[in-house]
């Protein structure tokens, strides 16, 4: 199906092809990657390394290097989760609900809010989807857990 216009409150910015928003996906992770690696080197070769010795603390050093690198492990490794993890596609359970209710499931119009214990209708797939599911540009199908599948992280 042709995709037109901007999906549902997602922030990506209208007009954008789906390889375009591909491609600033790649380029933030890049960054933030890049970012994270930075601040490693900044407070490792930095801090601990030229700083805290020159003020007399060079005892304190392994515990903090041991305390913001397990951290930052932490942090980098979390990362990584959100951004490779699968968000889940809308269920075959929930499509056959939908079949099953009928016209007795009220279908909200999409808004680019929450809307609590509503389906929604997608405008791409032109189908029900369960509240907090939301059409993702990039993969081109309804998924369940957008917040956790962002194409900006």
């Amino acid at each position: 199906m042709a995709q037109s216009g901007p999906p549902e409150g997602h922030g990506e910015p209208e007009g954008m092809s789906p390889r375009a928003l591909y491609w600033a996906s790649q380029a933030t992770m890049c960054v933030s990657i890049l970012v994270f690696f930075y601040e490693s080197f900044a407070y490792n070769a930095i801090f601990l390394k030229r700083i805290l010795p020159a003020v007399g603390k060079a005892s304190l050093v392994p515990v903090f290097r041991v305390l913001f690198d397990s951290v930052w492990v932490l942090g980098l490794w979390s990362y990584h989760q959100a951004h490779w993890s699968d968000p889940g596609a809308i269920p075959a359970r929930w499509r056959q609900f939908v079949v099953d209710c009928g016209e007795a499931l009220p279908i909200a119009p999409a808004r680019p809010e929450w809307q609590p214990a509503k389906a929604t209708l997608c405008k791409k797939c032109q189908a029900a989807r369960p509240e907090r599911a939301h059409h993702c540009v990039l993969c081109g199908v309804c998924v369940m857990r957008m917040d956790h599948h962002c194409p900006w992280i």
